[in-house]
C-alpha cells in the first residue's frame, strides 16, 4: 500500500534471502524507504512527546522507549544490509557516493551522530562531497549527544569557513549543546560566537541562561553563569 515503507523494504530484502536477485535500484528504492520511515518515525514521536508533556497522554515509561529505540535499531539494520548487498554485487563505484548519503539520511533521521559523521568521510573518500547543512545536522546531533571528538572534527571545518557559514555552523553548535542539556558548553559556545563577533540568537541565549540557572540551583556553581 501507499506509505507502507516498511513492506517495501522487507519485500526486497526476502527477495534477496529466497536466493533471487534483484535490480540494483530495487535496493536503493528500498533504503530510501527506510528513510522515509525512520523520518515518520521520528516525526510521530515527537508529536507524542508534546502530547506527553502537554498533559494529553502518559510519559513515557522504559518499556515504551525500549521498544521504540529498537524498531529504530532494525529499520537502521535493514539499511545496513540493503547497503551491503549492493556493494556486493558488482555495483559501479559512482554509486557508492549515493549508497553512503542513503545512510547518512538514515542516521541523521534517527539520531545517530557518530554513525552519521562515518558516512560524510565516507562521502568524502569516495569523491561525493555533502551538503554543508548536513554537516551542520550532524555537528548538532554529535553535540547534543557529547560526542567530543566527533564534534571537534566536525568543527575543524570552519577553519576555512566564510564568516556566515562559522556562524551558521555555531548556532548548530550551540543548539545541539542546548538540546542536550549541555550548558556549560553551550555558554562556551555563545563566548565563543561573541568573540568572533556573532550575536547568538535571542532564544538561544534565553535557553542557555534559563538551563545554566537550573543547574545553579543544583549545584551551586556561579562562574560560568556570571561570564555571561
Amino acid at each position: 500500500t501507499e506509505g507502507d515503507y516498511r513492506g517495501a523494504v522487507r519485500l526486497v530484502i526476502q527477495f534477496r534471502e529466497a536466493g533471487l536477485k534483484p535490480e540494483i535500484y530495487s535496493y536503493l528504492v528500498a533504503m530510501t524507504a527506510v528513510v522515509k520511515e525512520l523520518n515518520e518515525f521520528a516525526k510521530a514521536l515527537r508529536k507524542l512527546k508534546t502530547y506527553a508533556r502537554a498533559g494529553l497522554i502518559t510519559e513515557f515509561d522504559r518499556e515504551d522507549v525500549d521498544l521504540a529505540e529498537n524498531y529504530q535499531s532494525e529499520l537502521l539494520a535493514d539499511g545496513a544490509l540493503l547497503s551491503k548487498w549492493v556493494i556486493q554485487d558488482s555495483t559501479p563505484s559512482s554509486l557508492h557516493g549515493v549508497i553512503h548519503e542513503r545512510l547518512l539520511a538514515m542516521y541523521i533521521c534517527a539520531g545517530r551522530g557518530i554513525e552519521a559523521e562515518k558516512q560524510l568521510w565516507e562521502m568524502k573518500l569516495v569523491g561525493k562531497e555533502a551538503d554543508g547543512g548536513l554537516y551542520d545536522i550532524v555537528l548538532a546531533i554529535c553535540a547534543s549527544q557529547k560526542e567530543s571528538a566527533a564534534t571537534a572534527r566536525l568543527m575543524m571545518r570552519m577553519e576555512v569557513a566564510s564568516s556566515p557559514q562559522k556562524k551558521k555552523s555555531l548556532s548548530w553548535l550551540l543548539r545541539g549543546y542546548i538540546k542536550g542539556g549541555h550548558f556549560n558548553e553551550a555558554a562556551e559556545t555563545v563566548m565563543k560566537m561573541l568573540e568572533l563577533g556573532f550575536s547568538p540568537e535571542y532564544l538561544d541565549r534565553v535557553a542557555v541562561l534559563q538551563g545554566l540557572r537550573k543547574k545553579i540551583q543544583h549545584h551551586g556553581n556561579l562562574d560560568t553563569y556570571m561570564k555571561l
